[in-house]
């Protein structure tokens, strides 16, 4: 039986794998020694004979190496084994580029299965250093090689009093792109002026990018997350507790499970004014007939507060398949002039208003992509109906109040909001209770939604029922 003890460096990635385990509500890895002198020879018989791959010496698996090592497989049993590789970087010393191996390891869901497998109860970790042939050039490397197992045998524990090295505060040489990853307690994590990829783990950090475009990583899916946006902070919370809530400054990508969220598309919604975001409410509540999802809403918010028109997203919003499912139909000028009023202001053409438009229709003055946008302008301007731009502003609060004030994403509760509404104050009670306990919902229940919501733009919509 071959036995070996575990070094810093691999006392270090265990700490790094349990507290991704505990913060799951998983059970802590013991250390076996038997594992570790598997693992240590994997490790450095692949930089001797720079090859990277499960299958070892002799064409050997994990599972044969862990047992010729004299790993006791008996009862009940089961084994894994993860390995990772990188060159050299960053500051003097090695544990940085173990949190860089750690977060790879992590971002790989067959790599972070293992990791995580429930019925798991040691674990072997082999980190050996060396020269490393990649192609492209030979460079100095760290290789690991974890083996995990569970037993009904005899393990051979490696416990002694272990040190903590996570740095607070990481910071990668500043001509590479950074790697950052934190622990499960609260930490600033602060990238570099490169392209970084910042992962916080447990606790409620803070997790800047600084210049370059810049990624934070969680491990869920994003229907656990609710993401909140004022002017100059987002803060991000895992519903679920593993993530944490954490504030980001200087981030443009986030990352969940692997699928990328471009954050920078919606943040300058915050930009706009009161009267901007509810205008926008307008437009897209005539559009689709219902309250606006949070995500559609702020992306084309963004894209209002970034210089675009809103002539330029009336066009766009026509061309939607949910916009020519409402109105695309409409054979006739009529019957599309019909189809407008109904849906924004709730009640049949008067024959004043229906000859004005179907005459600026038929002319070509106003092109029907544009007629709608055209519509909710004569609808508030001073010679309209009072009646008429209640009705539009009272539509327009209900998805304010959806999307903007809740975050809510949910379409089919977004339109079921705001078929509810029929003009009566009953109705506008009904649609916000409906709102309500959609939100209460969301925010109780793991996996049901993501919600992205700003502050300070309609704080008060509907703050009057």
């Amino acid at each position: 039986m071959s036995a070996a003890t575990a070094s810093d460096l691999e006392r270090y990635m265990l700490d790094l794998v349990n507290e991704e385990r505990t913060s799951r509500g998983l059970n802590a890895l013991v250390l076996d020694k038997v594992l570790n002198a598997s693992a240590d020879e994997h490790s450095l018989w692949m930089l001797e004979n720079n090859v990277f791959s499960h299958t070892g010496m002799d064409g050997s698996t994990p599972t044969e190496r862990m047992t010729a090592e004299g790993f006791d497989l008996s009862g009940s049993w089961r084994t894994a084994e993860n390995i990772a590789a990188q060159s050299e970087r960053g500051d003097e010393g090695l544990f940085d580029d173990v949190y860089d191996l750690h977060l790879a390891l992590m971002n790989s869901p067959g790599h972070r299965e293992n990791i995580l497998m429930p019925d798991l109860e040691v674990v072997g970790i082999g980190i050996q250093t060396g020269t490393y042939d990649y192609g492209s050039g030979k460079y100095h490397s760290v290789m690991v090689t974890q083996n995990f197992a569970m037993t009904g045998g005899e393990t051979t524990p490696d416990i002694v009093e272990q040190t903590t090295h996570s740095p607070e505060t990481v910071d990668t040489q500043p001509d590479a792109s950074g790697v950052l990853v934190g622990t499960a307690t609260a930490e600033n994590l602060v990238g570099t002026d490169q392209d970084d990829r910042i992962t916080g783990s447990g606790g409620n950090d803070i997790l800047s990018g600084e210049d370059g475009i810049d990624t934070a990583v969680y491990m869920n899916d994003i229907s656990n997350y609710g993401l909140t946006i004022s002017n100059g902070s987002i803060v991000i919370e895992d519903r679920s507790g593993g993530d944490g809530t954490d504030t980001l400054n200087s981030i443009e990508i986030l990352e969940f499970d692997g699928t990328p969220f471009e954050l920078s598309r919606f943040t300058n919604v915050s930009t706009l004014t009161e009267a901007d975001m509810l205008a926008f409410c307008e437009l897209y509540v005539a559009y689709f007939n219902r309250a606006p999802d949070s995500t559609g809403l702020l992306f084309w918010g963004s894209a209002l507060a970034d210089g675009m028109s809103m002539n330029d997203i009336a066009r766009l919003f026509f061309d939607q398949p949910e916009t020519q499912a409402l109105y695309g139909g409409s054979s006739s000028t009529g019957d599309f002039v019909a189809a407008v009023y109904s849906n924004i202001l709730g009640r049949a053409p008067d024959d004043t208003g229906f000859d004005y438009w179907t005459g600026i229709l038929d002319s070509g003055a106003v092109e029907r992509s544009e007629f709608i946008l055209a519509m909710i302008d004569g609808a508030k301007a001073a010679t309209g109906s009072a009646a008429d731009a209640q009705f539009l502003e009272t539509k327009a609060e209900i998805g304010a109040y959806y999307a903007v004030v809740n975050g809510l994403n949910n379409v089919s509760v977004a339109n079921t909001a705001m078929q509810t509404f029929d003009g009566s104050i009953a109705s506008v009670v009904e649609a916000k209770e409906l709102i309500d306990d959609h939100a209460a919902l969301v925010d109780s229940a793991l996996g049901t939604e993501f919600t992205i919501s700003v502050t300070g733009l309609v704080d008060d919509a509907l703050d009057w029922i």
